[in-house]
């Protein structure tokens, strides 16, 4: 991402068309490398809202999901109330664990992990796809990542 006009297009292609168009660029501010010229972090509002890994794919944090909440239920797993303080923890999320998948959550992408009221307790990476979690009784599924 060289421009911040880039962002929207950004997040349509990560979290599907129409999630840039929530996003006002007045409220971003990129932190660019004075080494490298690249962009290393994004702050909305001066919170961080992602950091850019080397690939060139960005991982989200927890103000990424508070500013796009609306459009990004499919790219999240709810997990049982009686799991929740071993995922706070920093536990990995199981199969037996989850109430409900987004249809969205494919093996590697970036997934929020929320409680039964939609308050977000942890980010994580799928390490299967929502298809398959749906099929599976026990495994892991998603690795916490805070």
């Amino acid at each position: 991402m060289r421009k911040l006009k880039d962002l929207p297009y950004i997040l349509d292609y990560i979290y599907g068309n129409s999630v840039g168009g929530l996003v006002d660029l007045k409220n971003f501010r990129l932190l660019v490398s004075k080494r490298t010229g690249k962009v290393k972090q994004l702050f909305y509002k001066e919170k961080l809202f992602a950091t850019f890994r080397p690939n060139g794919s960005f991982a989200p944090t927890p103000q990424t999901y508070y500013t796009l909440s609306k459009k990004v239920k499919e790219y999240s797993v709810t997990v049982k109330n009686d799991a929740l303080p071993h995922i706070r923890n920093g536990s990995s999320v199981f199969a037996q664990n989850i109430k409900r998948i987004g249809k969205n959550v494919s093996v590697g992408s970036d997934v929020f992990i929320l409680d039964s009221k939609n308050n977000l307790i942890g980010l994580g990476r799928a390490t299967i796809s929502s298809k398959q979690i749906k099929r599976f009784k026990s495994g892991l599924c998603v690795k916490n990542r805070g």
